[in-house]
């Protein structure tokens, strides 16, 4: 089967890597530069842990990074630099960098038969017997092939922050009286956090300033305490107003959805990574198993995702906040931005 990967983010180059160890070599379209990434930490979920060990590199980068919740031998989840995830992936891995879908191609009958890439030497045709799409939340390859995407806006936005120092603690969360909540990370070269908080736009979320937000953050959630110290610029903290992504459909006979393109859940659970390297796993022994008909595979995938990640988005606490005792007012000292 000719499948070509459009995107290679950690989704699509461990992909790339399970589909190699089946003896089917795909083309890996990658808008980025090699070795380009956003530096922060990554929590590896424990739905990502058999993929990455099946591709060899899971006891490499475990000692990298920082374990969470720890059961035994394992844990609930390992917290490291997104950038050692990806140079373990990638390695040895052909890629296309600096190329973006530009055009799917279709046949009379609508089943997708390539792509069109461009990249710095001008357009290059790729056929295709499937193409992925892991192209991230706004996926322009799902945009192109018309598959519906239902985006559902949380109630609140979102303040969150990154420091280059760690904090004494992995990972800890708080919920507050009117179901909101606060979290940290920490992984060995940094910390970072969020919280929920009033829909107010980032003017009016920053204004209360920096010493204001470390104040804020070391009180209600004690573990965070040396990560938001660190903190030294205001340029560190972000506001933001986060979406819920389902996907009705998967697939479309020549085209499949997995990863960000296919779902993305809100911050408290903690699984959009793990979720897209299991699709990756489930993808690659459906293709396995199903190397002339690309719809079998599709098929396939599904029969086997879909009563893992369904449950996952029809749960996800965005949706449907538990109060405390009824309360829907911020406790005392809770309320961001402050009163007044």
């Amino acid at each position: 089967m000719d499948v070509v990967i459009a995107g290679g983010g950690m989704v699509g180059l461990t992909l790339g890597r399970l589909l190699r160890a089946r003896g089917i070599e795909p083309v890996i379209i990658e808008r980025m530069p090699a070795g380009s990434y956003i530096p922060r930490g990554y929590m590896l979920g424990f739905q990502g842990y058999e993929p990455l060990k099946e591709i060899g590199v899971l006891d490499e980068l475990w000692p990298e990074g920082r374990e969470i919740a720890p059961q035994g031998t394992s844990a609930v989840a390992v917290c490291v630099e997104v950038g050692k995830v990806i140079h373990a992936i990638s390695r040895d891995l052909p890629v296309m960098y600096e190329h973006s879908v530009a055009e799917l191609i279709a046949g009379p009958d609508g089943r997708i038969t390539g792509v069109v890439a461009q990249g710095p030497d001008g357009e290059v045709t790729i056929p295709s017997d499937l193409v992925v799409a892991c192209d991230g939340v706004r996926s322009r390859v799902r945009e192109m092939a018309g598959l519906t995407a239902v985006f559902d806006r949380l109630p609140e936005g979102e303040l969150s922050w990154m420091s280059t120092t760690p904090s004494d603690t992995s990972f800890s969360m708080a919920y507050m009286a009117d179901g909101g909540h606060i979290g940290h990370l920490s992984w060995p070269q940094g910390s970072g956090g969020w919280r929920s908080c009033a829909r107010v736009g980032a003017e009016a979320a920053l204004a209360p300033g920096l010493d204001a937000i470390k104040e804020m953050w070391a009180r209600l959630l004690p573990d965070s305490r040396r990560g938001v110290d660190g903190l030294d610029s205001i340029e560190q903290v972000r506001y933001s107003e986060p979406e819920l992504l389902t996907t009705p459909e998967w697939w479309h006979p020549g085209i499949v959805l997995i990863g960000d393109s296919a779902h993305f859940f809100g911050p408290e659970t903690g699984i959009s990574s793990g979720i897209g390297m299991g699709d990756a796993h489930a993808l690659s022994e459906a293709i396995a198993q199903n190397r002339n008909d690309a719809d079998a595979a599709c098929a396939a995938y599904v029969t086997w995702r879909a009563p893992v990640v369904r449950p996952y988005e029809a749960m996800d606490p965005g949706r449907q906040r538990i109060l405390v005792a009824g309360r829907q007012e911020p406790g005392p000292g809770e309320a961001w931005p402050p009163p007044g």
